[in-house]
């Protein structure tokens, strides 16, 4: 691989560890209190939006394929419309990346370091992204593709060896009726979305005339594994009970019969895929401001960005807080990033950019 070209199969393992980091998101305890049994419903309704949502940002992507949305955005919408379009994803990402690193300090103080300050794991978290910002593309790829198996083979490990398991618990019994069921398939079809990664990364792909098969298959294993969490989850406490626990997938981790300390494993396999879910948001939302102006360097941009963030996590002043926060951002943005690529596919086909005309870049 060189420096700037990954596999399409390196791209959507991207996706399955970021979406792996959603068991432990302090949210996800929401997916029992707004539909109690019957979140899996809108769960297994998720993962047909992020295969559809796959094919839009692939066909997209396909009529520029030397080309990121940073790059042909002004030149399909126009720079008055055009720049704002890609300033808004490069905002959604960097906002991902604040409020994941918010997430996953508030578990480390509330399961693991009690009396550590939330700044100082912050802190920790940042310097692991600066780091991760000089390794470059490559170094976050390569990383990632290591730690993937390991990340994925935990969940299936908690899976396995959960001791209590009770399937009355998957009867779908509403706890809100079926006003419930639209928040759960909106923070799901979130998570999902994060397959926007590919509006930058896609330039950089090794194989994209592969990118459509391969990323329908990836992005199926990335909702089929949200789907298992969450299936763990209620079939091991319940909606009543797991509704009360801040991150309830710990809870399960507690109850394994083949470790001793399997949450202490699953702890440590966790910070792997909360460090690339962080690191790339960052890393991303720099790519895309350095290709708006392309004199700006990617390893220092994104070093300089790190303080704002820091500073933009610890406004929230309670976990509460720092939840609804996240709540309200992943109902939000789900519907920009949705409707971006929309636009620009339409305004391609319209004003006939790309793909079969003069713009496309040859092979």
């Amino acid at each position: 691989m060189s420096k700037y070209k990954i596999t399409s199969r390196q791209a959507f393992l991207i996706i399955v560890t970021v979406i792996s980091t959603s068991g432990l998101q302090p949210s996800f305890r929401n997916y029992m209190r707004w539909a109690g049994n019957a979140a899996w419903l809108p769960l297994a309704l998720s993962i047909g939006y992020g295969i559809a949502f796959v094919w839009l940002i692939l066909v997209l992507a396909q009529r520029f394929p030397k080309q990121s949305v940073a790059e042909y955005a002004p030149k399909v919408a126009g720079s008055l419309l055009g720049y704002p379009l890609v300033l808004l994803l490069i905002a959604i990402f960097f906002l991902r990346g604040v409020l994941s690193l918010r997430n996953v300090s508030e578990f480390f103080v509330a399961a693991v370091l009690q009396e550590t300050p939330i700044s100082a794991i912050m802190l920790v978290m940042v310097i692991l992204a600066a780091c991760a910002h000089w390794a470059d593309l490559e170094g976050l790829v390569r990383f990632n593709e290591l730690a993937n198996p390991i990340i994925i083979s935990s969940f299936f490990l908690v899976l396995m060896g959960t001791l209590r398991i009770n399937f009355w618990n998957l009867l779908p019994v509403f706890n809100k009726g079926f006003k419930g069921l639209l928040p759960v398939f909106q923070s799901a079809c979130s998570d999902l979305s994060i397959i926007s990664y590919i509006l930058f990364l896609y330039p950089f792909l090794a194989d994209p005339e592969k990118a459509t098969r391969t990323g329908h298959r990836h992005m199926a294993m990335a909702g089929f594994l949200l789907l298992l969490i969450y299936l763990n989850t209620l079939l091991t406490l319940g909606s009543a009970i797991g509704e009360t626990f801040t991150w309830p997938y710990l809870v399960v981790t507690e109850n394994l019969r083949l470790l001793e300390r399997g949450e202490a494993l699953f702890i440590v396999v966790w910070t792997f895929a909360a460090f690339v879910r962080i690191s790339f948001c960052f890393y991303i939302a720099t790519l895309g401001l350095c290709q708006l102006f392309p004199k700006l360097r990617v390893q220092w941009v994104g070093v300089a960005m790190l303080p704002l963030a820091t500073f933009l996590a610890l406004q929230a002043d309670n976990l509460p807080t720092a939840v609804k926060a996240f709540t309200l951002f992943n109902h939000t943005t789900l519907y920009v990033e949705l409707l971006v690529p929309c636009i620009l596919l339409v305004l391609s086909i319209v004003r006939k950019k790309g793909g079969s005309t003069d713009e496309k870049v040859s092979r």
